[in-house]
């Protein structure tokens, strides 16, 4: 009998511990895509613009709380517009449980693209610096076939 509580408090410092991992994990979710967007993101954008300048585009890279936007302007017109910014999903409970970015409110926290239009729902949360450039090509390409 006297051995229970010490079962009792084992089970609730368990629970707890799992409470703070669990908690953790959101905060990891949110702090994971503003590093991305540091990291990996802003310089892709910020050599994209380079790049483009040589071409007689102006370009600015904005960056904010949510993302980062590169806008693309020429002969004074915006052009183009194309942004990566972190979106938050309620985690659904019928598919993929063990999803690792899902915090304590089981939201999902991911890296997404934007173009003026809104959201494509394109996932950019693992691309690489060369994956974002690419996906930006690919969306330029796409937007000036149907501009000129």
């Amino acid at each position: 009998m006297s051995s229970e509580w010490r079962y009792e408090l084992k089970e609730l410092l368990s629970d707890v511990e799992r409470f703070k991992e669990k908690k953790n994990r959101g905060e990891e979710g949110k702090i994971r895509i503003k590093k991305y967007i540091n990291d990996v993101v802003v310089p892709a954008f910020e050599e994209i613009a380079e790049e483009l300048q040589n071409y007689n585009r102006d370009v600015d890279v904005e960056v904010d709380k949510s993302g980062a936007t590169v806008k693309v302007y020429y002969e004074g017109e915006m052009e183009f517009y194309y942004a990566i910014k972190a979106r938050i999903y309620k985690k659904r409970d019928f598919a993929f449980p063990m999803i690792p970015l899902s915090d304590a409110k089981g939201q999902i926290h991911r890296a997404e693209v934007f173009l003026k239009d809104g959201p494509t729902e394109t996932d950019v949360t693992d691309m690489t610096r060369e994956q974002i450039i690419n996906n930006f090509l690919y969306e330029y390409r796409r937007h000036l076939r149907w501009l000129y």
